[in-house]
């Protein structure tokens, strides 16, 4: 869940369904490491037109097709997977085009989207297509997106398929998931769906709030009276969310987090232990200026990118589209997961994250009705030990599992790389798989 900044239209010239080869990267972004590369544009919708950007893996297999298809999507809403995501989180280069050594692509194969249309390289080719307004029709934008890929990309129909998705990306992630089990048993798409990664992800946030208060009080980054405030704002929200009155929670919940910033003096709240001040801003937005040179510049001349396609690091027109949805939980459709498929929920928090704090986490994995509940209930935590040291704890029954991550905050990947990698390795590689 961000803040967006402005951002510029675009124009488009690209149609349709279309990708080049990366063997042949210009000088600075070929292949490192062997990665092998391809990209291009799916036309969704009519004159709505999603970029994405493979990268096979590098793991030392006879095929790629030994390992999984992990897709991920970014949050905001409003941030492009192809910019944050792979330069800055997961991808095989980091911002300097040099080599990351803990990229996922050492493991798995990765598909980055720029969702939804409109974020990043992905873009409208006509002013009479729009935004997307609910998480439902990201949801269908997506999986329109998968049945074109998937038809032109045939090896991935049988290969584990997991999709990731951090902070308001987790939320696309779960109805994505819901929708393409839908298409899955309809037999309209053919696909081998296995789990669903939840990166300190917006899944209810009415949960997260409820903490907001109490949290900075127990920390002592807020005296009485700024507890008091963000509690009156937290009574405001839970009355708008009662009544389904979504765009009202919404603007209340961005005065909760003005309040919040203000209140702390300015604690980054995406990760509270970061260097901060009232006048800086959130580690993430550090990258924007950079990113956007980066995107504008060899990346658009490697890819072969219309001049005419502006990539920007949010997209905030999104943000606002989608003003009377941000507030909507999506935990019944994990419910019908959990209760209707063997799909599994892989959840994993930064315990330092403010914004999506591990407590309100904890509250709507509690709340959730599903076979599995009981048990849950009475489960005991384990510790997530590596190396003999503690990364913090993991709670599974089923097909739910959460691990609560120690020294992280928003950005799991980044801020504990060896709490990341082995969650991967216990989820993604141990399992055996049907191919």
């Amino acid at each position: 869940m961000y803040k967006g900044i402005a951002f510029v239209p675009l124009c488009v010239l690209f149609y349709g369904f279309s990708y080049w080869n990366t063997n042949v990267f210009v000088e600075g972004l070929k292949g490192v490491g062997g990665t092998e590369q391809e990209w291009g544009h799916v036309t969704v919708r009519p004159h709505a037109h999603m970029f994405w950007w493979l990268y096979y893996t590098t793991a030392n297999v006879s095929h790629f097709t030994e390992r999984p298809l992990i897709i991920w999507l970014q949050g905001g809403p409003g941030m492009p997977s192809s910019g944050y995501g792979n330069f800055i989180e997961i991808g095989p280069l980091n911002m300097n085009l040099t080599e990351r050594e803990h990229t996922w692509v050492k493991n798995f194969n990765l598909l980055f989207i720029d969702n939804p249309v409109g974020v990043g390289f992905s873009y409208f080719s006509d002013s009479s297509a729009r935004m997307v307004q609910n998480n439902k029709e990201i949801g269908e934008d997506l999986v329109s997106f998968m049945k074109t890929f998937l038809s032109n990309y045939k090896e991935f129909q049988k290969i584990p398929l997991y999709i990731f998705g951090e902070s308001y990306g987790g939320k696309m992630a779960v109805e994505f998931a819901y929708q393409l089990v839908e298409e899955i048993n309809k037999g309209t798409i053919f696909a081998n769906i296995k789990g669903v990664g939840l990166g300190d992800a917006y899944i209810s946030p009415i949960h997260y709030i409820l903490n907001y208060a109490s949290f900075a009080l127990n920390l002592g980054l807020v005296d009485k009276k700024g507890y008091e405030e963000i509690e009156e704002l937290t009574k405001q929200v839970k009355i708008a969310i009662n009544k389904e009155d979504f765009d009202t929670a919404s603007d209340i919940e961005a005065k909760i987090t003005d309040t919040v910033v203000r209140t702390t003096q300015g604690i980054d709240v995406y990760n509270i232990v970061l260097k901060s001040n009232l006048s800086a801003l959130p580690r993430f937005l550090s990258y924007q200026d950079s990113c956007n040179l980066l995107m504008n510049t060899k990346i658009k001349e490697s890819l072969n990118i219309s001049k005419d396609i502006e990539w920007n690091f949010i997209n905030d027109d999104i943000y606002c589209a989608l003003q009377g949805d941000l507030m909507r939980p999506v935990t019944p459709a994990i419910e019908t997961i959990l209760n209707e498929t063997d799909i599994k929920i892989i959840v994993y928090n930064g315990v330092f994250d403010f914004l999506v704090n591990t407590a309100g986490t904890v509250m709507w994995l509690d709340n959730l009705k599903w076979k599995g509940s009981s048990e849950w209930h009475e489960k005991a935590k384990q510790p997530l030990e590596i190396n003999m040291v503690n990364e913090g704890y993991v709670k599974e029954v089923g097909n739910l599992v959460f691990y609560t991550v120690l020294r992280a905050g928003h950005s799991v990947p980044v801020d504990n790389v060896v709490a990341m990698e082995e969650i991967l390795k216990r989820e993604l590689l141990d399992a055996k798989y049907v191919l």
